[in-house]
């Protein structure tokens, strides 16, 4: 990334980038399979991820609904470990997950001293897909609302990233030039495209190191952003 002293504004996404979702995930999963003494599940979240991921990609491009996401993640998970429940019990675990995610506020590693770092040289803000009321209740519970000058969800934009919309109204709300702000975010397509293709930089919170062809900046961990800008 060039030119970084005319950068202002960093832009983060939220789960998969400052939030462990995966971590916090595994943790409010296990707590309603103990008080529902499922059986079966101890590879739950190997199979949650690459699924959850997948209709999260779905929901982006608005090809299913957030219902569809919210039950079809699970019921597809328990049909690739071979465990049978009702629906009933899909929207009793639904319904949990979502009152009790924010329970647990695990970030990823050195989050709050690189933000703390990087707050003292740029405006913060985020955006996110995730509905409002939970995202404000991830960065309340993680303490990390105090970091972030706004909060852009995708409820308030009305589309949602990659759409350009989301970014626009997310520069509008901060009052701030593409070309003076950042996008930093786990997903390369919602995240660093959809920001590049609205003349902002981005960089690609890469942690498991995957192998990709575009020639993006990347980092592996967020203390590196400390260096990098």
């Amino acid at each position: 990334m060039k030119a970084k002293e005319h950068i202002t504004d960093l832009f983060f996404d939220l789960d998969h980038t400052i939030y462990d979702f995966d971590k916090n995930s595994a943790l409010t999963f296990k707590a309603v399979f103990t008080e529902m003494q499922l059986k079966g599940v101890d590879d739950f979240m190997t199979h949650f991820k690459p699924i959850n991921d997948g209709y999260w990609e779905r929901f982006a491009r608005e090809e299913i609904s957030r219902e569809d996401l919210r039950y079809g993640r699970l019921k597809d998970t328990f049909t690739a470990l071979k465990v049978s429940v009702t629906d009933d019990h899909i929207d009793h675990i639904a319904d949990y997950f979502i009152e009790n995610l924010t329970n647990y506020n695990h970030v990823f590693q050195d989050a709050h001293e690189t933000l703390d770092h990087l707050k003292n040289k740029y405006r913060l803000h985020i955006i996110t897909n995730g509905p409002e009321t939970v995202q404000q209740k991830k960065l309340e519970n993680s303490k990390l609302n105090h970091y972030f000058v706004s909060v852009t969800n995708s409820e308030r934009a009305g589309v949602k990233k990659p759409h350009p919309g989301i970014f626009e109204y997310a520069l509008k709300t901060a009052k701030v030039k593409p070309e003076n702000s950042v996008m930093i975010g786990d997903n390369i397509k919602a995240d660093v495209h959809g920001a590049l293709n609205v003349g902002m930089h981005a960089i690609w919170f890469n942690e498991f190191q995957l192998e990709n062809t575009d020639n993006v900046t990347q980092v592996h961990h967020l203390k590196q952003l400390i260096n990098l800008l």
